[in-house]
């Protein structure tokens, strides 16, 4: 849970101030009962009477107290897409009738209603709580560190007599994961390693998948003991199995550059938003299979090596890890960090715009050191191209594609698949052709 305390306590607002409207009763009233007294008037007096009722009636149920106030956001972490709260908490104090809200949402932040605007009439069952709350849906629509706020608060006393506020709220910081539910993939992943996975291995080794009985040997595990075939021969036997293994899958991200623009609301997204979304999915759905993954994020203002882990712990390291890239070019990219880590039989995937020719050439010395290398290519279609209303840098992005095509067919010439990013399936002809290569060359 997030949350901070307004600085309201310091505001020259944080008082009970008297109103326009109270003025008014106060001087219509006053007014009424001396005009009434000078010119021996009654009708006068009946006149301001209600106006002195109710001035009389604010002044006594002035609040005493300044309520304290504060901003929550329970949900320390959301999805982009997904509706959290805004709870403005207001400390009840006697005599308070009106509470109202009104809270501004930062970048890529949308709010229900769009004004961010909330009037609560206080009850009886509110009087009887400690504090009310006021709730404000409000939804990331891009991955990244989001800002809730700032905002206003203030309340009025019966009658509107008196009003307290509006004092500030502070804003709050809300970290929005990238959705990575939008991948899923038929085809095995290549060069099982390890012992944690979905993959069968031809060896055995501790697993759920039978391979045969056979004697007894010092280190079996007793549940193992296969007591039809021992009673029969006289002499212990164990079931076998083959080995549940793993690959290592290596997800490398080029966040060197950001091109378009990124708009949920009229549904463009960058290339970034591309990448970073395709990382999310192809971890997460690696991870649910138990396959290890490990993540690299190349990027001058937010450089980032994680290791190979499993589990939906290492899930939400990997979202949080990714919902802090920021594009930013780095001068050169060292090959033996980026070798750092990847045995034989790695997956390596490369996630990349493609607009430097050394990312490509980085999967090119990868492959021929022995690794399985995918490149994703996160420029799709939709990504605005820069500069769409300057001629020059219009028919200079249409060079650097022509350039861009040559460089991505001279790669695919060295043996690494090129794959444009579209969602679910993107990987599959891929990854079943490596497999059938694999297997033919085992044959």
């Amino acid at each position: 849970m997030t949350a901070h305390r307004s600085s309201a306590q310091t505001h020259p607002d944080n008082r009970w101030a008297v109103t326009h409207a109270h003025a008014r009763a106060v001087l219509v009233a006053s007014v009424a009962a001396l005009g009434g007294l000078l010119v021996q008037r009654p009708d006068l007096l009946l006149l301001g009477a209600p106006m002195a009722m109710v001035a009389l009636w604010s002044a006594m149920t002035r609040p005493s107290a300044v309520p304290a106030t504060r901003l929550v956001v329970p949900e320390s972490h959301l999805r982009e897409g997904q509706w959290g709260r805004a709870v403005v908490g207001v400390e009840m104090t006697e005599h308070t009738e009106l509470v109202s809200t009104s809270l501004i949402q930062g970048a890529h932040v949308e709010s229900s209603p769009k004004h961010g605007a909330r009037v609560r009439l206080v009850s009886d069952e509110d009087r009887e709580r400690p504090e009310l709350h006021l709730i404000t849906p409000v939804k990331p629509d891009r991955w990244g560190v989001r800002r809730i706020g700032p905002g206003l608060v203030g309340a009025t006393s019966p009658w509107g007599g008196f009003r307290w506020g509006p004092v500030p709220l502070e804003p709050v910081r809300v970290k929005a994961l990238p959705d990575p539910a939008v991948f899923d993939t038929g085809a095995p992943a290549p060069h099982p390693l390890g012992l944690v996975g979905l993959h069968r291995s031809r060896f055995p080794g501790e697993g759920s998948e039978f391979n045969t009985i056979r004697p007894f040997q010092w280190g079996d595990r007793l549940k193992r003991i296969h007591w039809a075939r021992s009673l029969r021969s006289n002499e212990l036997h164990v079931t076998s199995s083959y080995a549940d293994q793993d690959t290592h899958v290596a997800i490398i991200l080029d966040a060197h550059y950001d091109l378009g623009t990124s708009r949920a609301s009229e549904g463009q997204s960058s290339s970034l938003d591309y990448s970073v979304r395709a990382a999310a999915a192809i971890s997460e759905y690696f991870l649910h299979q138990g396959d290890r993954v490990s993540l690299q994020v190349l990027s001058a203002r937010t450089p980032l090596r994680m290791r190979a882990g499993t589990g939906r712990r290492h899930s939400r390291r990997i979202l949080d890890a990714l919902s802090l890239v920021q594009a930013q070019p780095q001068d050169e990219i060292d090959p033996r960090r980026l070798r750092r880590g990847l045995g034989p039989g790695s997956l390596v995937v490369i996630i990349s715009a493609l607009v430097a020719p050394t990312v490509l050439a980085q999967a090119a010395l990868l492959s021929r050191s022995g690794l399985q290398v995918v490149v994703i290519d996160a420029l799709v279609d939709d990504v605005a191209p820069p500069g769409e209303s300057d001629e020059v840098a219009r028919l200079g992005w249409r060079i650097r594609l022509l350039e861009r095509e040559a460089e991505v067919r001279r790669v695919r010439a060295e043996g690494v698949p090129v794959v444009p990013w579209r969602g679910p399936g993107s990987l599959d002809q891929v990854l079943r052709s490596m497999a059938r290569h694999r297997h033919g060359a085992a044959r």
